[in-house]
């Protein structure tokens, strides 16, 4: 038995056309926000509070949490909104779940004057500086290499795909992180939508994984939660749609139950994704490793209507960045570029 839940980060611009990010916009900005989305009962059997969370929502401002001297938790620095979902053994009802969230959560903001960017790196900064110092005490609660991470990762936002298969043992478990290691070059590039940085276009289309291919934190890890093995694959860019979603969860499920694809890595090759991150499937090995892939899970998954979507947009290397990238040759505008990208009203193939 297979058992899914997603969490996907999203960011805003202001009603005056204000990137809203840990300098711009501090946490009750976001938090009123969330004030304002449901509490579900019983949700606290599956997540844990976030911040200043009282009670765990499936809507949370996400960024890095400021402790004070004696490590007591003050706030969050803000990168934007996060949507998680519950566990779901259907695809379907996960991306259900997931766009109703999406649409409560976008009422809300759209109230405060707040709309949606659809972007996995920051388009305009490369670092982080904060209003006040770290302490000695938020220095401490990480080794320097973790703290560098959770500080850099104010610029990135995603979609984290988690997956528990109940029944797979630990070993098992790190048998197929080995497998994502390998593979995961070939199945990103669906999801690209970070083609800026600096304010400037990148060559590529994701310089989100671009840059974090040398990083530490790895696109796959085995997490124990709430005494459960559960793989969160962080490889993918952020989603715009709600049939795109359903195909990358797909992906990565069928990918998981594959047994015909052999390779493994104990860690990720940082050229291939880099390779990836530039050319995406316009490159021969990795369109070559996209297919096999594709045809495992085609086997593996009994749903050709989205496979035969996904093997559309491989053939003709199709991605949001490559359209982003098309706006902005024609407007020059970044911002424009990445705003009302998001087509979650529109249901998934098979619904």
């Amino acid at each position: 038995m297979v058992q899914i839940g997603i969490e996907h980060e999203f960011v805003f611009k202001d009603k005056n056309g204000t990137y809203l990010d840990f300098e711009t916009a501090k946490f009750p900005v976001f938090q009123q926000i969330v004030d304002a989305f449901p509490y579900f009962e019983n949700d606290d059997k599956f997540f844990d509070c976030k911040s200043l969370e009282r009670k765990p929502k499936r809507c949370y401002v996400e960024g890095f949490e400021r402790y004070d001297r004696e490590g007591k938790l003050l706030e969050t620095t803000p990168k934007g909104l996060e949507i998680r979902t519950l566990p779901h053994r259907d695809i379907d009802a996960l991306v259900s779940e997931f766009t109703t969230s999406y649409r409560v959560l976008m009422k809300i903001a759209k109230g405060f004057g707040f709309s949606p960017l659809l972007t996995s790196l920051h388009p305009f900064k490369n670092s982080v500086i904060f209003d006040h110092p770290l302490n000695q005490t938020e220095v401490d609660l990480r080794t320097p290499e973790e703290l560098k991470i959770a500080v850099n990762a104010l610029l990135w936002h995603g979609l984290h795909v988690n997956v528990s298969i109940k029944g797979y043992t630990e070993e098992q478990m790190m048998d197929l992180i080995y497998k994502l290691n390998y593979y995961t070059p070939f199945i990103i590039p669906f999801s690209f939508s970070s083609p800026f940085y600096e304010g400037k276009l990148f060559d590529g289309l994701s310089y989100r994984t671009y840059k974090k291919a040398n990083k530490a934190r790895k696109a796959a890890q085995l997490q124990n939660r709430k005494g459960n093995y559960v793989i969160e694959f962080r490889g993918y860019d952020a989603c715009g749609d709600a049939r795109l979603l359903k195909a990358l969860i797909m992906l990565i499920k069928g990918l998981l139950l594959d047994e015909t694809l052999d390779h493994r890595a104990e860690k990720q090759d940082p050229e291939m994704l880099k390779l990836s991150a530039m050319k995406g499937f316009e490159d021969a090995r990795i369109k070559e490793q996209g297919l096999k892939v594709l045809k495992a899970v085609k086997n593996t998954i009994a749903d050709s209507q989205t496979v035969e979507q996904l093997e559309e947009m491989l053939h003709k290397n199709l991605s949001y960045a490559a359209t982003m990238k098309q706006s902005f040759l024609a407007t020059g505008d970044i911002l424009e570029s990445i705003s009302n990208r998001y087509e979650y009203n529109r249901e998934p193939i098979g619904q």
